[in-house]
């Protein structure tokens, strides 16, 4: 992949070993979204040492065990149901289910969003609709950096969309938080009557020094993230898997086994990242292992696409896909995540949360869950319509990935 323009000037790392080291040191801080700040100014995603703390301490429960056990079993596995059971309304007329998995992904990962986050009103097919469309479009915001089209272009087409989202959908679900917290402080009902999402924790904890623009700027990065990663990695693990079970027949029979899902998944986490590269600033003159040297107030890209497919660290044939892969210590989707203090708060919301004993079954996570009901829905890729990349980016996704649910 060529780097893009907001990148070619820059000092690039590439390898595992220097990327972990540079987002592990505390002397670097947050170098990207640079141009999409007017989305995401003084989220979790742009800010630095205590304030990050903090913010990511107040955060923290909405990825806690039981909130990760209620979204999975509560949410998103009836949700999976229930859009692949509308699927049917799209059979041919030689009897096949046909559909787009970049919009069936969107669809169902749209009241999960909304859950985390705290937006009502998703809850029709129509507004799951309106809803998914308005996520759709602020993740093109969020990836602005990465666009093809003219970036001013696209930020003030967004901020537009956002201002029609609030309208929609955001302003009334921060209405009613806010009513159920001021009953709270009344003492009219107990703290565990209140929604655990993210809206109700920042006005529940409200911080003066905060911005009144700052909810929905952290409301949107959630929305985008508790979608964009899932949706991004789903196609590309099926059209590995596919050209896998080409290479090696034997394997097709195990689509039914969550445990070979899950290591097919992190493969395609690791191939395929959802943000390719993040930007940092040193905070002062740095000197790394390897004996490279980045200068104070210097923006440095760390490329995660050839970190991630390190042979150091992966293997020899690290650029390929391999369900079987054993990769030591570290985590099987490699940098996917990030790491240090920055390291993506949801992470477990795609991934699962491994079992803590014999008697905790943890969680697969969205990625698992959403392949899994694919493969029992009988997922095809459509030999007719092969998926196709979109246009409008420099990263690998794809706009386009038609397929039949032969099962359904």
């Amino acid at each position: 992949m060529p780097p893009p323009p907001h990148i070619v000037d820059l000092q690039h790392f590439t390898t595992y070993a220097e990327i972990d080291e540079i987002l592990r040191s505390r002397s670097f801080r947050q170098g990207s979204h640079q141009e999409s700040q007017p989305f995401f100014g003084r989220s979790l995603l742009t800010i630095d040492g205590d304030e990050h703390f903090e913010r990511r301490r107040l955060e923290a429960p909405l990825f806690a065990k039981a909130a990760l056990e209620y979204y999975e079993h509560t949410e998103l596995i009836p949700l999976i149901g229930k859009t692949l059971e509308e699927c049917r309304d799209n059979r041919g007329n030689d009897g096949v289910v046909r559909a787009d998995l970049c919009v069936l992904l969107r669809t169902m990962l749209a009241r999960i969003a909304a859950a985390t986050t705290g937006i009502d009103g998703v809850d029709t097919p129509e507004r799951t609709t309106a809803f998914r469309e308005y996520v759709e479009l602020l993740g093109t915001g969020a990836t602005v950096e990465w666009s093809t089209e003219d970036h001013d272009e696209v930020i003030r087409r967004i901020l537009a969309v956002r201002d029609d989202f609030d309208r929609d959908f955001f302003a009334s679900s921060v209405a009613r938080r806010r009513a159920l917290i001021e009953r709270f402080h009344r003492g009219e009902i107990e703290r565990d009557e209140l929604p655990v999402d993210l809206i109700t924790m920042l006005y529940l904890h409200w911080n003066d020094d905060w911005d009144e623009g700052l909810p929905i700027r952290e409301a949107c990065l959630f929305l985008v993230a508790a979608t964009q990663t899932t949706t991004h990695s789903v196609p590309h693990l099926i059209a590995h898997l596919d050209e896998w079970f080409d290479a090696h027949p034997e394997d097709r029979a195990k689509v039914s086994d969550r445990e070979y899902i899950k290591r097919a998944a992190h493969e395609a986490l690791r191939l395929h990242l959802p943000s390719p590269a993040l930007l940092r600033i040193a905070n002062e003159d740095f000197a790394l292992s390897n004996g490279k040297t980045i200068a104070t107030d210097e923006r440095v890209a760390c490329l995660f696409t050839p970190a991630n497919r390190d042979p150091e660290v992966f293997g020899s044939d690290a650029g390929k896909f391999n369900p079987y892969r054993e990769v030591g210590s570290v985590k099987p989707w490699g940098l996917t995540f990030g790491g240090g203090e920055h390291i993506c708060i949801g992470r477990t919301l795609v991934t699962g949360l491994s079992a803590r004993t014999d008697n905790d079954e943890g969680t697969d996570g969205t990625l698992v869950n959403i392949a899994s009901a694919l493969y029992d829905a009988g997922i095809q890729i459509d030999p007719n319509d092969p998926p196709s990349y979109t246009e409008a980016s420099h990263h690998d996704a794809y706009g386009r990935f038609l397929i039949l649910l032969t099962k359904l």
